[in-house]
């Protein structure tokens, strides 16, 4: 059912991006640029903070790995690794998926790279490389749902905070202009997708007592197990 899903999922984005592609991301993209307030230099110092934040994320996932090596035990640290081990699967995919889709910019940020807004340049460019055909996917929206999908599965209590979150975050990337519609919605499916599979690999979409699958004897036994909890 999973994999069942998991196609509809990428089917239905597809269509989305490509609706987004003719008939949504132009118009959008110009409308926040004629009326956007917020002043550009203040944009590129949220570009290079973004930046900052990738070199955030491989310390701390080394030290994730460092605590489990150290010692073993509670979902707490299986979270984190679950998250570490995806943000590196979803980094990997992404970086992947830019080289081979090689879409343009709404703007232009950095090097005066071609983009719809500074030289009227749109569209896809497969398996070019450079930091100009990076667009499609959204890295952001990719990394961020990648971990909000597997807190979802983890502690869904906190299901409106997530919501609220990616909405946000959503909003953000469209309405500053860092990327396209159709690029925010390619970017949450990746993350959303790989955050599920990690966190049925590590036994997070289970009731907290059953973390590992290793914890039952076998699957008859981890569902009996589960579902009298």
């Amino acid at each position: 059912m999973l994999a069942l899903k998991t196609a509809v999922a990428l089917i239905l984005t597809a269509v989305l991006a490509a609706l987004c592609y003719f008939v949504v991301d132009q118009p959008v993209a110009w409308f926040v640029y004629r009326h956007r307030c917020i002043p550009y230099e203040s944009l590129l110092f949220l570009a290079a903070a973004s930046e900052w934040m990738k070199h955030f994320a491989i310390v701390a996932i080394l030290l994730v790995v460092a605590w489990r090596a150290w010692k073993r035990g509670g979902r707490v640290q299986t979270v984190l690794l679950a998250i570490s081990a995806n943000l590196i699967v979803t980094t990997a995919l992404k970086q992947f998926l830019k080289w081979g889709f090689g879409r343009y910019w709404p703007e232009t940020w950095t090097e005066d790279m071609p983009s719809l807004i500074g030289s009227g340049d749109y569209g896809f460019h497969p398996f070019h490389y450079g930091a100009a055909y990076e667009s499609f996917p959204s890295g952001h929206a990719a990394v961020v749902f990648s971990v909000i999908a597997i807190l979802w599965l983890s502690y869904p209590r906190w299901r409106w905070l997530y919501a609220t979150i990616c909405g946000s975050l959503a909003a953000a990337l469209v309405g500053l202009n860092f990327h396209f519609v159709g690029d925010v919605i390619a970017g949450a499916t990746l993350g959303s997708i790989t955050g599920i599979y990690i966190a049925r690999r590590f036994g997070l979409d289970r009731p907290r007592h059953c973390v590992w699958p290793q914890s039952c004897e076998n699957a008859e036994a981890d569902v009996s197990q589960c579902g009298n909890n």
